[in-house]
């Protein structure tokens, strides 16, 4: 006869389990075993859970054959309440028995196991754990952002965005109708075109060329011309 826990301690709440082991010695075999169990403290309740041909779910199990070959394997627990505060342990006491006219001590059995305090729960996330309507420290509420160091920081709608331009006041002078002569005040005389303008910037590097050119052709015929004629009047003194 031998009982073993499954663990050395539980909580509250929680059942201990035993696996109790019922054979016989010296090639021997029995049949109609009973199998008892009794828990201290006393007003634990111990049960078998499973092995027994009749019994289950109570502290009394009966076993068909037991030999020293094949052991009997029985499942046992001891349920503790949650509300057990002054059980710190439990100890399982199997005892064997079988119909017999001779006298003899039945064999037992015994195993504890520590009770310990019920696990506490997890504890909340501040978010589950905040009032409806409180926003937890640190998270923004839904619209509009709030000023940050007193400067606004809500969003600027589409708008008319002429604002943010300087105004332009329409001249105080009406323009004159289509086919009406321009005021004299308005009348201003068309510059005459000058040399001037060969040299603005928008002429190329070959146009300046031909006309450098065409300058220097006309100053040296000026200048042939000028000395024949200065020969002929010398000639004729």
């Amino acid at each position: 006869m031998s009982v073993q826990r499954s663990q050395a301690s539980i909580s509250r709440g929680q059942q201990a389990a035993y696996v109790v082991r019922v054979s016989t010695e010296n090639n021997g075999s029995a049949t109609d075993v009973t199998v008892a169990l009794t828990a201290q403290p006393s007003g634990q309740k111990p049960r078998f859970v499973s092995g027994c041909a009749k019994g289950a779910g109570t502290a009394s199990c009966a076993v068909s054959s037991v030999s020293d070959k094949q052991p009997t394997s029985l499942q046992a627990q001891i349920p503790v309440a949650a509300s057990a505060t002054s059980v710190t342990s439990v100890k399982l006491t199997a005892a064997a028995s079988v119909a017999t006219t001779e006298k003899w001590t039945p064999p037992s059995a015994t195993e504890t196991v520590a009770v310990t305090a019920a696990s506490a729960s997890p504890a909340k996330s501040p978010a589950s754990s905040s009032p409806a309507g409180v926003v937890p420290e640190g998270a923004l509420p839904l619209g509009p952002v709030p000023d940050l160091n007193g400067v606004s920081s809500q969003l600027i709608g589409a708008g008319n965005a002429s604002g943010l331009f300087p105004a332009i006041s329409p001249s105080a002078t009406p323009s004159p109708s289509p086919g009406s002569p321009a005021p004299s005040s308005q009348r201003r005389p068309v510059a005459a075109p000058s040399a001037i303008a060969f040299v603005q910037p928008g002429l190329t590097g070959q146009v300046a060329g031909l006309i450098a050119l065409a300058v220097a052709v006309l100053l040296t015929v000026t200048r042939l011309s000028l000395r024949k004629r200065f020969r002929s009047r010398k000639q004729s003194s």
